[in-house]
């Protein structure tokens, strides 16, 4: 299968900017058959069939090799535990290895009578709201299953997974380098410390609870805002009060945009890395209520909404598919040297949304909790991922030790977090 530009960039991640990986934790209050589970990883790699390749590192062309004995690969393993939480964080430390592993993973954790199904899968070849579909493909196909042992999937072979379709629907067929504007110069980092110490990876998780999702939806429209704008100006003010930026100066912060709103619903579309980036740049205002903050993000989205947010970054990541693989490499290898002696890189925010707006079933079995984990960043770099499944809204950040502390991350989560919370007494 040919690699998309954005999978290679994605895919260079592994030369020390990330761990390049996408994680997924379901929890069940029932036992899931582990032999059919096993089953249904097996067949997602035959229904999306990149998920049942390897990258081939090649100069001019790089491309999706398919694995060659899928048969001999435990898809799934299962694991007893007397401590679920320890397990879990221990899993989502374990790394994905590019060149033996599969892109996609899977350890079902069962203690006493309750199972946690937990899910590795590779960024090289799928963004996070993939990694959401996948889920869903998934529970679809263990449920099958469950009603027919011998069902067999039919390959999504059809689907698209690069930007062209994205800019086609846009009605731009000519790409001109001039068009894209040059990227300003980052405002800040998240705090980070050079180290020559080993690094060691870490990821910190907090979970807000429904009653008070439910306030913060209600605050959200009741201001006319959404809730990454809600989530965005949470982002800002943890920030704006961990590092205190000069007064009135714009500081960064860049987020993904799922580029598959500008699709037709009809549209089919493979498991891919169909993901745009924008920017959103605030000043820090001494004193500013959260309200007015809000007003201000506010403001400044729409700014950014009807300008087609994240067309702009497929248009530079179609014009890299002109690049060979070498050229693709040392472009962010430049790029990431200039941020380490620079010492600033805009924080990021990746908000999956709802991972499903009804309850996922596996079989009989209900996925009671859900969330999504998003990649770890090497410092200056730093990623903040939101995912909400049953109006339960989580926080996840990983990051590598000691260049960036523990304490600093769970400070900023907590703080995040009440900010967030904080709209509930609004």
């Amino acid at each position: 299968m040919p690699v998309t530009s954005q999978d290679m960039f994605n895919y260079t991640a592994r030369y020390g900017i990330s761990n390049h990986t996408l994680q997924a934790v379901i929890h069940f209050k029932d036992k899931l058959d582990e032999a059919k589970l096993a089953r249904a990883v097996r067949l997602s790699i035959d229904a999306e069939p990149v998920l049942g390749c390897f990258f081939v590192e090649r100069e001019n062309s790089p491309f999706w090799q398919r694995l060659f004995d899928p048969e001999k690969i435990s898809w799934c393993r299962l694991e007893e535990t007397k401590d679920r939480e320890d397990s879990v964080m221990k899993f989502l430390l374990e790394p994905l290895n590019m060149d033996r592993d599969p892109q996609i993973l899977a350890l079902l954790l069962r203690h006493c009578q309750e199972d946690t199904l937990c899910i590795k899968l590779n960024h090289a070849c799928c963004d996070g709201r993939s990694a959401r579909e996948y889920l869903k493909l998934l529970a679809g196909l263990y449920t099958k299953l469950c009603r027919d042992p011998s069902f067999e999937p039919e390959p999504n072979v059809q689907g698209k997974r690069d930007q062209s379709a994205v800019l086609e629907a846009q009605g731009i067929t000519e790409l001109k380098s001039s068009s894209i504007p040059g990227e300003a110069e980052p405002t800040w980092a998240f705090p980070w410390q050079r180290s020559a110490e080993q690094e060691s990876m870490q990821f910190s998780v907090t979970r807000i609870p429904s009653g008070n999702f439910r306030n913060i939806s209600a605050y959200a429209r009741a201001h006319e805002a959404t809730i990454n704008d809600i989530i965005l100006t949470a982002y800002f003010r943890a920030l704006f009060d961990m590092i205190e930026p000069e007064l009135y100066a714009p500081m960064e912060i860049q987020f993904t945009v799922d580029l598959r709103r500008y699709l037709p619903e009809e549209e089919n579309i493979s498991i891919s890395n169909l993901s745009g980036i924008e920017s959103l740049r605030m000043p820090r205002i001494k004193c500013e209520s959260f309200t007015s903050t809000l007003e201000r993000v506010v403001l400044a989205m729409k700014r950014i909404k009807i300008h087609f947010p994240g067309i702009q970054s497929a248009l530079a990541c179609e014009l890299m598919s002109g690049m060979n693989f070498r050229e693709v490499l040392e472009t962010v290898k430049k790029e990431w040297q200039t941020s380490l002696v620079s010492g600033n890189s805009s924080p990021m925010l990746t908000n999956l949304g709802v991972i499903s707006p009804t309850p996922l079933f596996f079989g009989e079995a209900e996925a009671e909790d859900a969330y999504v984990v998003t990649p770890a960043f090497h410092a200056p770099a730093f990623m903040l991922g939101v995912s909400t499944y049953n109006e339960v809204l989580t926080l996840t950040a990983g990051y590598y030790e000691p260049a960036t502390k523990k304490e600093d991350v769970d400070h900023f989560l907590n703080m995040v977090a009440g900010g967030l919370s904080s709209c509930c007494d609004l």
